[in-house]
């Protein structure tokens, strides 16, 4: 019994290890006729200061807008999607914790540990703007923590993993 207990417990505490590690979600506007834009044009959004990074990101998004049939033009030829992109970062704690024996450390003779760790988890959200009303059409966002030791092709393929799963729902379904 105590054995089922402590197990179904560790499950549930790595599943939501698992379920913290990357999180995807969208919004849209219901009224919107996504069928009708055909083009967008870059604006500015909170980009990332590290230009090699800030390619990246307007390349994965660039790509997936391509392979949805959206043409990048700039923004004086009058487009009907306007994109930006907005990044951010929170440094956190992440706390895991072992233990060993069965009952409570006094009966069992059971030890434990516990370690705190720094992690940095960073967040980018993609704005798809109506050109012609100024209102935002759809939105995705995602949140993961970040490996800052990462060498240059896992930042790109992380950064193109992303936002592929966030534009998975571009355009919305109805």
């Amino acid at each position: 019994m105590r054995i089922t207990t402590l197990m179904s417990a560790a499950c549930v505490v790595l599943l939501g290890t698992m379920a913290l590690a990357q999180s995807t979600t969208y919004d849209f506007d219901k009224a919107a006729n996504f069928s009708r834009f055909k083009s967008y044009a870059w604006v500015r959004g909170t980009v990332l200061t590290d230009e090699l990074n800030h390619a990246r990101v307007v390349n994965a998004v660039s790509a997936q807008l391509a392979a949805k049939g959206l043409t990048r033009v700039e923004s004086i030829a009058n487009p009907d999607l306007l994109v930006a992109y907005h990044a951010s970062f929170d440094r956190d704690l992440q706390i895991s914790g072992f233990a060993s024996g069965f009952g409570p450390y006094r009966f069992a003779g059971g030890s434990g540990v516990a370690r705190t760790e720094k992690i940095l988890t960073g967040t980018l959200a993609i704005d798809i703007v109506d050109a012609r009303t100024r209102t935002i059409v759809w939105r995705g966002m995602a949140s993961k923590e970040v490996d800052v030791n990462a060498d240059p092709s896992s930042r790109e393929r992380n950064i193109n993993k992303v936002v592929a799963r966030l534009f998975k729902n571009y355009p919305p379904a109805r």
